[in-house]
């Protein structure tokens, strides 16, 4: 019953995606959190139990809750997308003055300090470095001169607590930290997976274009055989190429020769082509990527995907179809 319950807090406030790895990562943030939250959660019923401290302990677990706060908005990365590393980083600012202000209110013996620690340790697993240097850089900006100010200089306009003896410090630094290095364990756990996550995902990236480069080869093969069978030499399809590489006025003329019944057939799937659609579609049927088609005819990758994308529209190509295969079969 509890696992059914923690499941779908974790899980509840996700988007709908296909990206598998997008998922996952969410999951895992979620675990993360969920962890965090019920580890403070029993650290701030432990205050009211040991010391009695319950005004304290109220506000603590009030502050708990902002874990909980993380997991509603991590799931909804289209809505939140350009802010959430904004809201993280500032959960980290509050977190770090709320640990300047124990630091003072419990006393230099009580080894609150320690809990700077902890927050520098969970920085690797909600940022990028090479992505997000400017937050990493400002929340260890701040949580330095917060320890540096909390160490050296005395504050005397903030409370202290009325509720910890002498005798207690010892055992509040035990714990403080045995907190802290439970929360550093975790945290090297939770790091290791995520980085699993995304060698996973390089492995399968690497995999994918393998794939895909094995299928161009393939098709590249196809295209030459299917040459083959229209009559045409080795040299005719040397010249063909040469000719739609080099961007000569006489390639279409010479493509229709090679290809009498292509641009027809074309047509009477939708008579609306112009000619330089036509000749992309001349291009693609010579099985031609995006990017030599660019460079074929002197236009960037981004106009012949849009000029690509007009032409899947008027022969009516669905999505989940590649257009280049479906020129290769006319």
């Amino acid at each position: 019953m509890i696992k059914k319950i923690l499941s779908k807090i974790m899980t509840y406030s996700f988007e709908k995606t296909g990206n598998d790895f997008e998922h996952q990562f969410l999951a895992l943030i979620n675990r993360y959190l969920l962890f965090l939250f019920f580890l403070d959660l029993f650290y701030s019923v432990f205050i009211i139990l040991f010391f009695g401290d319950i005004i304290i302990s109220i506000g603590l677990i009030m502050i708990t809750f902002l874990w909980l706060f993380l997991i509603m908005i991590e799931g909804k990365i289209a809505r939140f997308g350009n802010v959430l590393k904004k809201i993280i980083a500032l959960v980290f600012i509050i977190l770090t003055l709320i640990v300047s202000f124990f630091y003072v209110f419990s006393g230099k013996g009580a080894g609150v300090e320690y809990f700077y620690f902890s927050l520098l340790f969970a920085i690797p697993f909600f940022f990028n470095y090479k992505e997000d240097y400017f937050f990493i850089f400002l929340i260890v900006t701040f949580i330095t001169i917060n320890f540096i100010g909390s160490m050296y200089f005395e504050i005397d306009f903030l409370p202290k607590s009325k509720f910890i003896k002498q005798e207690d410090f010892k055992v509040i630094k035990l714990l403080n930290i045995l907190f802290v290095i439970t929360t550093f364990i975790i945290d090297i756990y939770f790091i290791s997976q995520k980085n699993n996550l995304i060698y996973g995902l390089m492995k399968e990236t690497e995999i994918k274009d393998s794939t895909i480069g094995a299928l161009q080869k393939v098709n590249h093969e196809l295209m030459k055989q299917q040459i083959i069978t229209n009559n045409l030499t080795e040299d005719n399809i040397t010249e063909i190429i040469e000719l739609a590489e080099n961007d000569s006025p006489f390639f279409f003329e010479k493509f229709q020769l090679y290809f009498p019944d292509f641009i027809p057939n074309i047509l009477n799937i939708n008579s609306n082509l112009i000619y330089s659609e036509l000749y992309i579609c001349a291009l693609m049927r010579l099985n031609f990527d995006t990017k030599k088609i660019a460079s074929c005819i002197n236009c960037s990758v981004r106009a012949v995907e849009s000029r690509k994308y007009r032409i899947r529209k008027k022969l009516g190509i669905s999505s989940d179809i590649n257009i280049n295969n479906f020129i290769l079969k006319i």
